[in-house]
């Protein structure tokens, strides 16, 4: 139920509550239009009273102005109403003119101000020339309505509360489903705040970070203010940095305005303890903002700074274990110059082939880091073995078949890897079963590993090695095709020979692949 709603049932349970009163004391209550308005009616009681003023809008005048004065029609007031009743249903009218007094028309009159819906009301009466001045009767009942008001204001606020909890929990419903699926702090941040905005009523959100970097939000654009707003916006920043540094050295949420804005400023508290301070910006001429919009602000962002946190916590682990793997690979590189690169390369093939494939965000990752530690266990290989300018003997090949086995027990007490560890140890692994360490078959390899290696076999074939020079891009796609089945998977071969024009273009050529360069691409023989 919206507030103005509320407002009218406050005030319409006071009409039906003066009426009840009213009788018990000989009074004639006021009446709803529709029931004034009925002509012939008049008035029974030696006195009469009605709610006034713009707590009790649309008025309700005693039943002898309505019967004298507005032709039985409330909405009249303004165009028939006596000087007195026009003021006082303008909340104008000072009540100490009524009391003990007459009005132009001969009546005895009393008032008593009384608040409506946190708004100024008067309770008016009104007697008949020879009857006594107002009783008692008048006063108690404007002590009792008084009171009344009072408690059905503060229902009216308990209402509100419970309203404004509902809408909390709502939109705390609402941004958790939005950022499920989201893992960058600026998309996070920016669902949070644009969600909080609408509820508020705001048209703008600043955010100043505590180096004085800041972002600016146009709610009702959904998008970065223009130049021009982000002048304005500056202009009243100037104003507000005051605050803006109290707030984050007391971390409390606090209302400011200026001329130019109402502003509502809090702590937006993210990893390592930096505090961030939103301000929440409504026109000058708008509502102010209440103690349920501070506690709302105080609540949400709280809850999305944790939220925050997490994923910056979650990236800086990311970027750490992408760190330690590129650490890995450079060792794995300077062991073997012949092959400094290729992790690189296969880990980034590995992913576009994945991508094609239709895998998730998440699997793309895990298919890329793979690829980039799929030789990891080479480490493990002497040198003498692993750089040899000659053919291996048949026990020095055994020795390099026992790299994915020891590249799976080096990550494996590294948490983070587990997702990697099938295609670091699967990676040679045969369709036909031919392969190593398990000799496993066709679907029994898992995906990863027969991605890494296709692209594996497809970047050792035209990459030159001490024992013999790289084959040509043509050269090794036609090896792979005619190995797909057997050697290599027929669906992960057919996506990548898919791949293989676009990996000519000059974005592709950016990220290193010197096997597709023009320079690499001549004829080279066995």
């Amino acid at each position: 139920m919206s507030k103005p709603e509320r407002s009218g049932q406050t005030r319409d349970r006071l009409v039906e509550l003066i009426g009840e009163l009213s009788g018990q004391q000989g009074l004639e209550p006021a009446r709803q239009p529709q029931d004034s308005a009925r002509a012939g009616h008049s008035c029974a009681a030696p006195g009469s009273v009605g709610l006034l003023g713009p707590g009790a809008f649309p008025c309700q005048p005693p039943a002898h102005c309505l019967h004298t004065c507005l032709n039985h029609d409330a909405g009249q007031v303004e165009t028939a109403g006596c000087a007195w009743l026009r003021q006082a249903a303008a909340g104008q009218l000072d009540s100490a003119q009524l009391n003990h007094g007459r009005c132009p028309r001969g009546f005895q009159t009393a008032g008593q101000p009384i608040q409506v819906n946190g708004r100024n009301g008067l309770l008016l009466a009104v007697h008949d020339a020879r009857s006594p001045t107002p009783p008692l009767a008048f006063q108690w009942l404007a002590r009792t309505l008084e009171r009344v008001a009072q408690l059905l204001d503060e229902n009216e606020g308990l209402a509100n509360e419970v309203l404004r909890s509902y809408e909390q929990l709502n939109l705390l419903f609402d941004f958790t489903q939005r950022i499920a699926n989201l893992t960058e702090v600026e998309a996070i941040e920016r669902v949070l705040l644009e969600r909080l905005a609408g509820l508020l009523g705001a048209r703008r959100v600043l955010v100043v970070a505590p180096d004085g970097q800041r972002r600016q939000y146009d709610v009702s654009e959904d998008a970065l203010l223009s130049t021009g707003d982000v002048h304005a916006s500056e202009a009243l920043l100037r104003e507000l940095l005051p605050y803006v540094d109290g707030t984050r050295r007391s971390r409390t949420v606090t209302v400011h305005g200026t001329g130019q804005a109402r502003a509502l400023i809090g702590p937006l508290v993210r990893l390592d303890d930096n505090v961030h301070v939103v301000l929440v910006l409504r026109p000058a001429e708008a509502a102010e903002f209440t103690s349920g919009d501070m506690l709302m602000l105080e609540s949400l962002l709280s809850f999305g700074g944790q939220l925050i946190s997490n994923s910056e916590i979650h990236e800086r682990l990311r970027r750490m274990s992408l760190e330690s793997t590129r650490a890995l690979v450079a060792a794995i590189d300077k062991k073997d110059h012949y092959t400094s690169g290729h992790s690189e390369r296969v880990g980034y093939w590995a992913r576009l082939v994945a991508e094609r494939l239709g895998c998730s965000p998440t699997e793309c990752q895990l298919v890329e880091m793979a690829g980039l530690l799929h030789d990891v266990g080479k480490i493990g290989v002497p040198e003498t073995i692993l750089c040899k300018p000659t053919r291996l003997t048949t026990r020095e090949f055994e020795v390099i078949r026992q790299h994915p086995a020891m590249g799976y027990e080096i990550l494996k007490p590294i948490a983070s890897f587990g997702g990697v560890l099938d295609g670091v140890l699967y990676h040679h692994e045969n369709p036909d079963g031919s392969g190593y360490p398990l000799g496993l078959r066709g679907e029994e390899i898992p995906l990863i590993a027969r991605i890494i290696h296709v692209v594996d076999v497809f970047d050792a074939l035209t990459s030159t090695r001490s024992y013999r020079a790289a084959f040509t891009t043509e050269e090794a796609a036609e090896i792979i095709r005619k190995e797909a089945g057997t050697k290599l998977d027929a669906g992960v071969v057919a996506v990548f020979l898919e791949l293989l024009p676009e990996l000519r273009t000059p974005a592709r050529l950016a990220r290193g692949s010197h096997v597709l360069s023009e320079r690499e691409a001549t004829h080279a023989q066995r």
